[in-house]
């Protein structure tokens, strides 16, 4: 069984942006989205506003997650998961913020500078076969370089928590605001595969600004665990109408179970 996954940073909607602002190219995002049709995507930056037009627009996925200040954040940032809900069902869903205190909503972890949250599912699928699994999301802090790194090993930790009852194959995936060298990516390498270790040239960045190019280096990922195959790769640089749907690239990474 071959699935795909997607991280997608949307840009929050702020008026500064001005042509580049949400409501001008939320069509657009929705339409790299649906061109790609990743059986998962999960998003970063999204507002429940912006995540409802999202709703709106592909109507064959669900979504879990709330915002990152915990139930009742219906408006807030989410790191929201979208399925497509007639190949998948949710076992099991959770999400714990990237703190000293994960379970405590809305708490701020070490120097970030927001609170950070990671959401998580545990998936089945409709078909035949009823392959299960686990898609986690997240964003780390763009500010505090010991909260990237604490934030790291704690979803490592989750990670490890998770299997513990069923060994089962995880993806995470989501905006860590690092760059390949540095620890935090580091943290993670040590235990998961890197969906870039299938390209053989350089990567280039991810993030752009609304300017486009390479140039540079990426701050997006998906990582699995060594029970998973990664057999694709891609990073959608393409401009829609003339505009890019974001100042991030979407990544995805086509995998099935070893």
């Amino acid at each position: 069984m071959s699935i795909t996954a997607m991280t997608f940073n949307l840009r929050v909607n702020v008026d500064s942006d001005g042509s580049n602002a949400w409501p001008f190219r939320k069509h657009l995002a929705a339409a790299v989205i649906a061109d790609a049709s990743p059986d998962f995507f999960g998003t970063q930056e999204g507002s429940g506003p912006m995540l409802r037009d999202l709703d709106e627009a592909l109507p064959q996925y669900s979504r879990i997650g709330t915002g990152r200040m915990g139930q009742g954040d219906l408006d807030g940032e989410h790191c929201a998961i979208y399925y497509k809900q007639a190949d998948f069902s949710v076992i099991s869903e959770g999400q714990f913020w990237l703190s000293e205190t994960p379970e405590k909503p809305g708490s701020l972890g070490w120097d970030g500078s927001y609170p950070r949250i990671c959401t998580w599912a545990l998936f089945q699928s409709t078909g035949s076969n009823g392959e299960r699994f686990y898609v986690l999301n997240t964003h780390f802090d763009h500010m505090g370089t010991i909260a990237r790194q604490e934030s790291a090993k704690l979803i490592l930790e989750h990670i490890q928590h998770l299997r513990e009852k069923e060994t089962l194959p995880v993806i995470l995936m989501g905006d860590l605001n690092a760059y390949p060298s540095e620890p935090e990516i580091a943290v993670l390498r040590e235990k998961l595969q890197d969906a870039y270790s299938l390209l053989d040239k350089p990567v280039g960045r991810t993030f752009h600004d609304f300017k486009g190019g390479t140039e540079g280096e990426p701050i997006d990922y998906i990582f699995t665990t060594t029970d998973v195959q990664m057999t694709e790769i891609n990073i959608h640089r393409e401009k829609l109408d003339g505009v890019y749907p974001s100042d991030h690239y979407p990544v995805s990474v086509t995998w099935r179970r070893k």
